[in-house]
């Protein structure tokens, strides 16, 4: 027992210490958190059965002895809540007896605290914890209905909201609504985890994630738990520490997902809080019966602190979480809108979310016309040194200005201007991370600041756009008016930094980084523009801020990478209304829509066990409303294949290239180095150019209207002109209806 409290107090001072620490020369700030449970108390005003509200479309039913709330689409009647339809009704068992179902399954909602003896992570299930202790009050709202679950033995309460629109149905939590005791600290809340379920091997039904281009997931039967996982939306917090990632891993750019089920099919969106969200499976658990996908919503942000030698706890880690006292603010909102028909499908969802953008994020056609290709050139890298035997680096000049300029001279003889240049790399310490955005300038041994102007100049005269890239994320250096005190912070104040990853063994890097604070962004971003304006651009790339999240306690509403797409999309609208061409890599949702052009679109998902097969939602979505580039074609382990995904999703490729290669960039860590040397890539280029020319001409411009999955490795893409393609990924010739497809091939041609 002695032990066990001089091992608390250990802790306990190493909290405090901390806590001093981080708030030291600063003054106390007010923070919104959770309501106190000891001061709530509940009540129901809605205690019968049936029918709530309904409209045109929707009726809002609640039954008050299950304690489930349920939308019926009145057009076709079915019937969407919180478990799925065919687990509503009791099922009989073999013996006479009732089948129950499994808690997980009747939960609405799984709320994941922290333990205060072992510090673990632990989830409590609405019906277990809240339904069977008697803990549920609902009562009317506009639209709707309020339910509050309260947690007795945790002493939690967490009210959500389900109400219905003209088109949809929507759950809404308020994170300052919610109510915790002083013991139990809540971090997540899971939002209806069977609302998108279906039964294990049900026929004619399939889960939809968003990862990458996107995957479908068909339920199947496993033993025991079935697969569980989780991928953050938007991508990792860089504020959180990482020390290795998959080889095949790739990125959630969109807050969305949904499942088919036969005729029906339900889409949904993430229409607020999406920057604190992960998307959740749940498939083929034999316990459950039921296969699922749902969102988790991080509400409280954590900092690791290592534990005091000796400290004894049920726990095996090495680290413990120490949360956040402030909350996350904005409210948590899905939005589910119901699909049927011919609408129950990939493309019926990527036509959904293009009209949920179109009306709530501004977005249109593009008037940028899309192009056959774009090269990424890499200007500079780091290179080991040794200076008299003493180990330095030098920058080393992989592509100057003038070198740019001849190798886009030479590609335009063989297939024209239609093209896009990226300029990456260019600053004062190449493609490596050095001052914020390069030292917002050019690198004298690359050509300077002259140099970059000429270039420019000489492109435009071509009809070329070129983008020179702008890291305003990460930085290792003070230079250009930033510093150390302007990065951001976890919530005990300490400076967040991160590790980079090797492209080829995803391992990190023996390196860390600064994270510019979210406060300094738009300040970093009008340099950017004065710098861009100088040096004669009229294109810039923001290829690091399209695609990360990351927090900042050092104001409230950046926690848990709050706000992000707001100060992104604010960023690319700045820069737009100076006059200068847009390009984001591997966009978020939020900068694809802002931007006038997206290179690196993924074509690939993370591959995981339970995905069935991939699709191209993301092409599906964005083309005709965004010209977009594939990642680079020449870093792809099979680039027929890569090929083939971009003619499917009717997206032209990209490629990464240098001019200079010499034989001691063999000791660089940049794996790019070996695959992207000009000369070695040219006649590929050329060939693969000249015999797409016709068939991306052919769809210029054009949507996409249909999508059909004819198997696992074949589909058919058809565009608002008439033009369909045919794209066979197997192995052996195949007969569709369009006619004969070769292997590892695919036709084209135009409907009546």
């Amino acid at each position: 027992m002695k032990k066990y409290i001089l091992s608390f107090l250990s802790l306990l001072m190493a909290l405090v210490l901390a806590v001093c620490m981080a708030g030291c020369g600063k003054e106390a700030i007010t923070l919104e958190t959770f309501l106190s449970y000891p001061e709530q108390s509940f009540d129901s005003n809605y205690t019968s059965t049936g029918i709530v509200c309904e409209n045109e479309n929707w009726q809002l039913a609640w039954d008050n002895v299950t304690k489930r709330v349920s939308f019926v689409e009145k057009a076709t009647g079915y019937v969407w809540g919180q478990i799925p339809q065919e687990a509503a009704a009791p099922q009989n068992q073999e013996n006479g007896s009732i089948k129950k179902n499994h808690p997980q399954l009747e939960s609405v909602i799984q709320v994941i605290y922290q333990d205060p003896k072992s510090f673990d992570d632990v989830t409590a299930y609405s019906y277990s914890a809240a339904v069977q202790s008697g803990g549920v009050y609902a009562e009317k709202v506009d639209n709707g209905l309020k339910v509050t679950y309260e947690f007795l033995e945790n002493e939690f309460s967490v009210p959500v909201e389900y109400t219905i629109e003209e088109d949809s149905f929507k759950i809404t939590i308020k994170p300052t609504q919610i109510s915790e005791g002083e013991e139990f600290k809540i971090h997540s809340v899971a939002v209806a985890p069977f609302l998108c379920g279906m039964k294990n091997d049900a026929e004619n039904s399939w889960l939809f994630i968003p990862d990458g281009s996107g995957s479908v997931i068909e339920p199947f039967v496993s033993d025991g738990v079935g697969s569980i996982g989780s991928k953050f939306v938007y991508g990792k917090d860089l504020s959180y520490q990482s020390y290795s990632k998959s080889n095949t891993e790739e990125q959630i750019n969109m807050p969305v997902f949904g499942a088919k089920k036969g005729d029906n099919a339900i889409f949904a969106v993430i229409s607020s809080g999406s920057e604190a969200a992960s998307i959740n499976w749940n498939i083929g658990s034999a316990n459950i019966g039921y296969s699922s996908i749902y969102p988790e919503f991080r509400i409280r942000g954590f900092n690791y602190i290592q534990r005091p030698e000796n400290f004894v706890t049920t726990t095996t880690l090495g680290a413990f979480k120490v949360f956040s006292e402030g909350i996350v603010t904005k409210p948590i909102e899905i939005k589910y809108f119901p699909l049927s028909g011919d609408k129950a499908n990939i493309e019926g969802m990527a036509e959904c979310y293009r009209k949920y953008l179109i009306e709530n994020s501004g977005l249109e056609k593009s008037e940028k016309d899309e192009k056959i290709a774009t090269f990424k050139y890499i200007g500079a890298v780091i290179q080991p040194d040794f200076v008299v035997g003493i180990p330095t680096e030098k920058l080393f000049p992989l592509t100057t200005t003038k070198q740019a300029l001849s190798m886009t001279e030479e590609l335009i003889s063989d297939i024209g201007n239609d093209i896009n240049i990226q300029l990456l790399g260019f600053g004062k310490t190449g493609v490596d991370i050095g001052e914020v955005a390069g030292g917002f300038t050019v690198a004298g041994n690359l050509g300077g600041a002259k140099g970059m102007k000429s270039l420019v100049k000489a492109l435009n005269e071509k009809g070329i756009n070129s983008f020179m890239d702008f890291d305003l994320v990460s930085f290792k250096k003070s230079g250009s008016g930033f510093s150390k005190s302007n990065s951001a912070v976890y919530h005990g104040g300490q400076v967040v930094k991160y590790t980079s990853f090797d492209t080829v063994s995803q391992m990190a890097n023996q390196d860390r980084f600064f994270v510019l604070s979210r406060n300094s962004l738009s300040t970093a971003s009008n340099k950017v523009k004065e710098k861009a304006e100088k040096l004669g651009l009229s294109g810039i790339s923001y290829a690091s801020l399209s695609k990360v999240v990351y927090s900042d306690y050092g104001e409230q509403k950046y926690y848990i990478c709050g706000n992000m797409a707001d100060d992104v999309t604010e960023i690319y609208q700045s820069s737009s209304k100076a006059g200068f061409n847009t390009l984001s890599t591997n966009a978020n949702v939020y900068a694809a829509v802002s931007s006038d052009y997206i290179n690196d679109v993924p074509i690939y998902s993370s591959n995981y066990i339970v995905s069935s097969y991939d699709v191209p939602f993301y092409q599906l979505v964005f083309k005709g409303y965004r010209p977009m580039s594939s990642v680079s074609l020449n870093l792809c382990s099979d680039k027929e294949d890569a090929l083939l995904r971009c003619i499917e999703g009717g997206i032209s490729p990209s490629y990464t290239l240098y001019y200079n290669f010499d034989k001691e960039l063999v000791t660089n860590a940049h794996s790019f180095i070996f695959a992207s040397h000009f000369d070695g890539n040219k006649k590929a280029i050329v060939s693969t150019a000249k015999g797409v020319k016709d068939y991306f001409d052919s769809i210029e411009g054009a949507t996409i209207t249909n999508y059909i999955r004819l198997s696992k490795t074949a589909s058919v893409t058809e565009f608002d002109n008439g033009v369909y393609t045919v794209v066979n990924f197997g192995d052996n010739e195949i007969e569709t209806d369009y006619g004969k497809v070769p292997a590892k091939s695919y036709i084209t041609g135009r409907g009546e």
